[in-house]
């Protein structure tokens, strides 16, 4: 089975490795560093003990499963599936207009403050349509998506003149598939800036609204990454044109069915920290635990937990000692190498990853991964 999140440095595309490695027999599976959980999600094991220390994806797995109220939460997350599938038709009402205004720019009859007004106007004068499509309970500020919108397409109409000056005129049909992503990205903005905000306009925002949008950010935004701004706010934008027809509702449909009901049903599900968490099971022979924790390297500082180079000490500290069966992946460091290497009963194996994706540079492209395990 598939995962049910996007989460960054996921191992959908490992799990070829893995599943060479992993025991044939066990009783639990066990994972402390949970994220999207591709390992658990491909074996279906039939009990389970995850954890995570990021409290909004381990509310998500709970009301997923059943902890918190499953009913209320697959309800409004629908709400987003059937927004989502809403621009379409929302991008009716708007289109031959934002064309026409973006036409008259290309041609020089209208200025660039010419074209940010009438795009404002555009917006503006098709309240009703936003208030048609989206509901107003269910965007909280519609005066926010609105601005979103307009700055993200002024902002994209601005861009495409420019690559049209270098590369010659678009044709109608991408500058609609353009167009398109701006409001998309708009509508994403809209919502990343709900992430950030806890309460609005002294009214505190409901937990599970809160964890749906969680779910809607991380599935849109930018290759699944984690960044925080200096204020603490997360800032990856919008994944762009590709993901103006992923299909977001048969993804949603895989979170509420039946078989993901039925892996998640005997798993417990914990958010501590893993020394903590090793503290509170008394795992055996019969145990099999898999972890991936974050890499010793500066892209585990992208998500406001960070992984120090402490953690990675107490992390072989409790692995040495571990009475249970292990495989522990991770990217190849100076470091990692001396912290496991002529341990009794370790064995490394490596394996090269490719990153699809690549933040200010700070992931090489190509990088050796290592699997450790105690068998």
């Amino acid at each position: 089975m598939k995962t049910i999140i996007k989460w960054p440095g996921g191992k959908s595309k490992e799990l070829n490795y893995v599943r060479q490695l992993i025991p044939k027999d066990f009783d639990r599976y066990i994972e402390p560093f949970f994220g999207g959980g591709a390992v658990y999600f491909d074996i279906e094991p039939k009990k389970a003990i995850i954890n995570d220390r990021c409290k909004e994806l381990i509310l998500f797995y709970k009301y997923v499963k059943d902890d918190l109220d499953r009913e209320s939460f697959k309800v409004e997350l629908y709400r987003y599936v059937d927004c989502w599938e809403k621009i379409s038709n929302y991008m009716e009402a708007v289109f031959e207009e934002l064309l026409e205004l973006y036409l008259d720019y290309r041609q020089g009859l209208a200025n660039s403050s010419q074209m940010k007004e009438r795009v404002l106007a555009v917006f503006t004068e098709n309240t009703v349509a936003i208030d048609n499509h989206f509901n107003i309970n269910f965007t909280i500020l519609p005066g926010n998506l609105l601005r979103q919108m307009s700055k993200n397409t002024i902002a994209k109409l601005s861009r495409i003149m420019i690559l049209e000056e270098k590369q010659g005129c678009l044709s109608t049909e991408d500058l609609m598939k353009n167009i398109e992503t701006a409001i998309r990205s708009g509508f994403y903005m809209h919502f990343r800036d709900l992430l950030n905000t806890y309460s609005v306009e002294g009214r505190i925002i409901p937990e599970v609204k809160k964890v749906a949008n969680y779910y809607f950010i991380r599935e849109f935004c930018y290759g699944s990454m984690f960044r925080f701004s200096s204020k603490g706010e997360f800032n990856i934008p919008y994944g762009g044109i590709g993901y103006n027809r992923k299909n977001f509702r048969k993804k949603v449909d895989l979170i509420f069915s039946e078989k993901t009901s039925k892996i998640l049903s005997n798993t417990i599900i914990e958010t501590m920290d893993f020394e903590d968490f090793f503290q509170k099971y008394i795992l055996t022979d019969d145990d099999f635990v898999f972890l991936d924790p974050p890499y010793d390297s500066d892209f585990s500082k992208y998500e406001q937990n960070s992984f120090t180079l402490e953690d990675q000490i107490r992390l072989s500290k409790c692995l040495v000692n571990l009475n249970a069966k292990f495989i522990l992946i991770i990217k190849k460091t100076d470091f990692i190498m001396d912290l496991y290497r002529d341990k009794p009963g370790v064995n490394i194996t490596s394996f090269e990853k490719t990153y699809l994706y690549n933040v200010r540079g700070r992931n090489n492209r190509k990088t050796e991964h290592l699997l450790i395990c105690n068998y």
